[in-house]
């Protein structure tokens, strides 16, 4: 007979697992916490948000690197990043969960063949049971990033961004906020900052401006820019740019709530 005490032990052993879980994914992959069909249900829907892969054993090439330094950006921020590894062979460990979240028919076995035409495969799981999802974006550290910091509301330190600037945005956008006061807070803000951080600060503060003569702004730019940038027709520089960009703003579009 399952109790409230029980499970409230069951999560507080789980969260105590947690960190040697953490340090053998330090031993393999940094920050990538590896999982099966008994970590899986005691560290997701819990506190703490999870962004999870399914995939091979042992996951190489390019979508296996950009994963990786999705772990690096999100090293101390309040989420798990996890793996669960698939195996083909021996006791085919963890084809059970693939079974379970609908990557492979019942009634049949994955075959090495097979692992490279359905996986990776990507779920993120929320806070305090809630339903699961699976992520179908682009398989890019900052594409997942983004995707992360919407969905779980994280604070990520993204690229080109400053912190300072990403609480002022997260404030600009709040209901009844004084917008006028945070933009001038934001300019006096960017005047005292030199070289590049002045050159982000300026676009924060352009940003709050094109917002105030159109209300949707901060959307309709970001995917503008997305599109620009998906669609490869841009010197690799200028798309660089674009994406600086797009990581400012998504402070305004997707503000977390641990500024």
């Amino acid at each position: 007979k399952t109790s409230a005490h029980s499970s409230g032990a069951t999560a507080a052993m789980a969260w105590k697992l947690l960190p040697l879980l953490v340090l053998v994914a330090q031993a393999a992959d940094y920050n990538i916490v590896n999982l099966d069909n008994n970590t899986l249900k005691l560290l997701t829907g819990k506190d703490i948000p999870a962004f999870v892969r399914f995939d091979r054993d042992y996951p190489y090439g390019e979508k296996a690197d950009a994963f990786k330094a999705l772990a690096q950006t999100a090293a101390g921020a309040k989420v798990i990043i996890g793996t669960v590894g698939i195996s083909t062979y021996g006791e085919k460990m963890n084809q059970d969960l693939a079974e379970r979240f609908g990557y492979k028919p019942p009634e049949k076995e994955l075959e090495y063949s097979d692992m490279d035409n359905i996986f990776p495969k990507y779920r993120f799981f929320p806070t305090n049971g809630g339903a699961d999802m699976e992520y179908t974006g682009p398989v890019t550290a900052d594409a997942m990033t983004l995707y992360l910091k919407k969905e779980a509301k994280i604070y990520f330190g993204l690229k080109g961004t400053i912190r300072e600037f990403d609480k002022l945005a997260a404030d600009f956008v709040k209901a009844g906020a004084n917008k006028a006061e945070v933009l001038k807070n934001a300019k006096a803000a960017a005047d005292a900052l030199e070289g590049a951080d002045k050159d982000a600060a300026a676009y924060y503060v352009r940003a709050m401006e094109k917002s105030q003569e159109k209300g949707d702004w901060f959307k309709t730019e970001t995917e503008r820019l997305k599109q620009i940038i998906g669609g490869g027709k841009v010197a690799p520089s200028k798309k660089d740019d674009m994406q600086l960009k797009v990581n400012r703003l998504s402070a305004f579009v997707s503000p977390s709530d641990e500024l």
